[in-house]
């Protein structure tokens, strides 16, 4: 199994920076987008930075507010509201706990950490094969950002599950034109989509996904947003449901160094703050 860093290193062979200028995105869209997403992915392959910030999440009808610490060990969560009501002391006594819980067991910091990693790069792929996959539209223009209709190229081949998705797939680009980064992302599946001619499951159409990203410092770019709705039947007849709401905001960067013990100490410091804050 290739490792994160090999991993990574082939993303950045695949995806060559263009020193072209020039590309027109009206006279060609493909082209320009094709040269952005490979500047977006060598980007985000680059930038190491480590953040603290604010996650709210709607989860099953719940909306949960975490304050997350990133470290070269993995990322600390703690919750600190629920459906609005800030935690009670028994409450952040309990997230104590679970937090020192998680510390004292680094294989499963280990395990969240190796999880993270993977879905980076799984994510980072996918990009990459976005201007294989897509015919892609010039729609407007508007300053530093520069926007796309996509929708399915009939001669592209997906090398697996998840890229076939892509074939019942349109929605809308958003680029940073001087940048080259990634702004937002919509997506929408206009049919449903059969796994193994149904046999290993399926997406039903009409699910829908944004991802938008913005600058919280200069060169330094982030997920701010991410909207998934989906559903379908997976393996054994088992429905899925996938509801995501996040949203990423008060972004302030860490020291690399930080520890996790560090990050939870500095969380709990925050926590506390808040709450003095809203009384």
């Amino acid at each position: 199994m290739a490792t994160d860093e090999s991993v990574s290193r082939a993303l950045l062979q695949e995806a060559p920076s263009s020193t072209d200028s020039q590309l027109d995105p009206q006279r060609d869209p493909n082209g320009f987008v094709r040269d952005v997403l490979n500047n977006e992915i060598q980007a985000q392959l680059r930038d190491q930075s480590q953040w603290t910030y604010r996650a709210r999440k709607g989860e099953h009808g719940k909306v949960k507010l975490f304050l997350v610490c990133q470290t070269r060990e993995g990322e600390i969560e703690r919750l600190i509201m629920l459906d609005g009501q800030t935690r009670s002391p028994e409450r952040s006594r309990a997230e104590d706990h679970r937090i020192q819980a998680l510390i004292t067991h680094p294989d499963e910091m280990r395990q969240a950490r190796k999880k993270e990693h993977e879905d980076a790069e799984q994510a980072r792929r996918l990009l990459a094969a976005f201007p294989d996959a897509f015919h892609f539209r010039y729609e407007d223009s508007d300053g530093n950002v520069t926007r796309f209709k996509f929708s399915p190229n009939p001669q592209f081949h997906p090398s697996d599950h998840r890229q076939q998705v892509f074939h019942h797939m349109e929605g809308a680009l958003v680029l940073d034109q001087q940048q080259k980064r990634l702004v937002e992302v919509d997506g929408k599946l206009t049919s449903p989509v059969k796994f193994a001619g149904g046999l290993l499951g399926h997406l039903d159409e009409g699910g829908t996904f944004t991802v938008l990203q913005k600058e919280v410092r200069p060169g330094s770019w982030e997920t701010v947003r991410m909207h998934v709705q989906m559903s379908g039947k997976a393996l054994f007849f088992k429905t899925i449901s996938v509801q995501q709401d996040e949203t990423y905001t008060d972004f302030k960067q860490v020291p690399d160094t930080i520890t996790i013990q560090g990050a939870a100490d500095l969380l709990k410091h925050d926590a506390e703050a808040a709450q003095q804050a809203r009384f």
